[in-house]
């Protein structure tokens, strides 16, 4: 098994919409460079007017694997900012990170449902249109990760989560001791 920093980390969003997936990636990129692969953008690229289809949904999907995949084979760190709410959507990453043998960070951001219809019921930047009725379609899928993961609450500080998968992309672990392996760590698995 590699160890943190030896390998691009391919770091794996998953939470509903208006958990806070795009501002803790735009806040991540303050602290660490990687590649900020959007699903929301991706779809947006390939329908003016999104279906949330399954046919939709596998184009988004495959793009966005095929995205990650580029960037990782150039050694550079991927963020993929999607729902990834069960492990049959994360499935095709977690083979991706297999296959480039990039360090796998699992990021799971949650907050109540108040909060989350609270956010979606106002105007969002960026390229997401999910609102109240997505949220709600969406809200009873979620699974845990297979793996360790990191797991922030989005209606409290984020910087120790952020600190945290910088250090674990860049080769050190929550304690601040690199080249401990990605087993050994307890928050990322390679697949």
């Amino acid at each position: 098994m590699s160890n943190f920093g030896d390998a691009p980390a391919l770091i794996l969003l998953s939470g509903l919409p208006g958990s806070g997936k795009t501002t803790f990636a735009q806040r991540l990129a303050e602290l660490l460079a990687f590649e900020h692969i959007e699903s929301d953008a991706i779809r947006r690229s390939i329908a003016d007017h999104p279906t949330y289809s399954a046919e939709e949904s596998g184009t988004v999907f495959r793009r966005a694997e095929e995205l990650a995949a580029r960037v990782l084979e150039n050694g550079r760190h991927a963020l993929v900012d999607a729902t990834n709410l069960s492990n049959r959507d994360r499935k095709r990453f977690f083979r991706l990170a297999d296959r480039t043998g990039a360090n796998l960070i699992a990021v799971r951001l949650t907050a109540p449902g108040t909060v989350i219809r609270e956010r979606l019921a106002k105007p969002r930047n960026g390229w997401s249109e999910a609102g109240l009725p997505v949220y709600e379609a969406m809200r009873d899928r979620g699974q845990p990760f297979p793996m360790p993961a990191v797991v922030a609450d989005t209606r409290f500080d984020l910087a120790p989560s952020l600190e945290l998968v910088s250090r674990l992309a860049t080769g050190g672990d929550s304690l601040g001791s690199p080249g401990r392996s990605q087993h050994d760590s307890g928050y990322s698995r390679k697949f």
